[in-house]
């Protein structure tokens, strides 16, 4: 079944590249330059949350979550053998691994299946899945042991009840009459259990606020993208020499958005961009020594915003024309900028700091406090279990909070650089050249 899934799942990626929309000009631009390798991995985690019954509608067998979460887990296993991860960082190993699978991009479907009333079992039904609590499958562990010494030390100096319910006196019942139990009162915890909400609360609520502006500075790199070709479009006049120059400055424009791409996502991206920028040369839009200078800069996005500058002077414009494409210019200037700001600037480290450390006591302490509740239990098992559930829930809200802090690696620039904005660039480029919006069209 596994192997199924997988041949399903390159099946239908491959399916979807064939579908993307292809330039009738035998010349390439550089819009039309999308690695099926990028696209493919664009689209598949945007398909991956499409329930049973959505798969049965589709041309052929749809990925899962649960298959999704396989592929991942493998991959943290084959890479921590590989590197000799101990067990105790498999948790970060994952978080990390999995990070590419959140880079959704919703659309019609999505989107009915997001709200649908089936989401509540649906989610509940995937929780031993659940990519946080594998992420914390370390700190889970560690709360899970200690709620277990907590019930046995307590068996050992207070007493425990055998299989059958009999009590049976405690081996340590001499210390115990010394020492008594040892547990807590549950006042502490109502006194912390405020201030640790809003810790939590404000943690999350930032992390948030950072992700929601980074995709609203790509919205904005996305439309300013966009604006720029379009406005090339526009004001370059009508002449070869022109035509070329226009091609030019979309292949920059394009090579733009994926070289902050490639900023964000750090040096594992350093090969795909390369590969990107020599098809871009392969067509004819860029040189070699652009693609060697752009590879050795040290500031990429603005390399390639100087050579959209550069274009735009060579292009010889009426001053008015000229100031509004470098507007554009200048707006992705600013962009650039926010999104350098958000990548090197994380949540005050002290803050971050003070929050784990006091989740962490919390925690820790937590079934020493609901050991003398519990007593209804067999032995006060049930401590265990509801110290896992608490840790659980309490862990996942600061590790969201964690994950979310630097959008970059989970939001999906790929579909950004490759669908938004070089996509609808080719659209853009192959109609003004088609001649679509003169009269001689009509």
């Amino acid at each position: 079944g596994f192997l199924r899934n997988q041949a399903g799942e390159v099946k239908h990626a491959a399916s979807a590249f064939e579908a993307l929309p292809r330039s009738a000009s035998t010349t390439p631009t550089a819009a039309t330059l999308v690695p099926r390798q990028s696209q493919c991995e664009a689209w598949l985690p945007a398909r991956a949350t499409m329930s049973v019954k959505e798969k049965e509608k589709g041309p052929v067998d749809q990925v899962t979550p649960l298959v999704v979460s396989d592929v991942v887990t493998k991959a943290w296993k084959e890479r921590a053998a590989d590197e000799g991860i101990p067990w105790w960082r498999y948790g970060d190993a994952y978080a990390e691994d999995s990070r590419k699978y959140r880079r959704t991009v919703f659309m019609h479907d999505e989107w009915v299946r997001h709200r649908s009333s089936e989401r509540f079992i649906r989610n509940m039904k995937t929780l031993g899945e659940s990519g946080v609590g594998k992420a914390l499958s370390t700190e889970l562990a560690f709360i899970t042991g200690t709620a277990i010494f907590c019930v046995l030390i307590n068996m050992l100096l207070v007493g425990y009840q055998d299989l059958s319910g009999v009590p049976q006196t405690a081996p340590l019942a001499w210390l115990g009459k010394e020492v008594g139990s040892i547990s807590l009162p549950a006042l502490p915890f109502s006194i912390a259990m405020p201030a640790l909400s809003l810790l939590l609360v404000f943690r999350t609520n930032t992390a948030y606020s950072r992700w929601n502006e980074a995709r609203t500075l790509w919205g904005g790199v996305v439309n300013n993208c966009r604006n720029v070709v379009r406005q090339s479009n526009t004001f370059f006049p009508e002449d070869p020499r022109r035509d070329e120059l226009k091609d030019r400055m979309a292949a920059n424009t394009a090579a733009f958005a994926k070289a902050l791409r490639n900023f964000l996502r750090g040096p594992k991206d350093d090969e795909t961009f390369r590969d990107e920028l020599n098809q871009i040369a392969a067509a004819g839009l860029m040189s070699s020594d652009q693609v060697n200078a752009c590879m050795a800069a040290s500031n990429r996005p603005m390399f390639c915003l100087n050579a959209m500058s550069s274009c735009l002077r060579e292009a010889k414009l009426d001053p008015m024309d000229r100031a509004r494409i470098d507007s554009s210019i200048s707006v992705l200037v600013d962009l650039t900028g926010a999104c350098e700001r958000i990548f090197k600037s994380p949540v005050p480290l002290v803050y971050t700091r003070h929050t784990a450390r006091f989740l962490t006591t919390f925690l820790v302490f937590m079934p020493f406090g609901l050991w003398p509740v519990m007593g209804s239990s067999w032995n006060h098992w049930a401590t265990v279990p509801a110290s896992d559930v608490v840790a659980f829930f309490l862990f996942g809200i600061e590790e969201i909070g964690i994950q979310i802090e630097e959008p970059f690696s989970i939001l999906p620039l790929e579909a950004l650089c490759n669908g938004a904005i070089a996509a609808t660039m080719d659209e853009l480029v192959k109609s003004h050249k088609q001649g679509t919006f003169s009269k001689d069209g009509w």
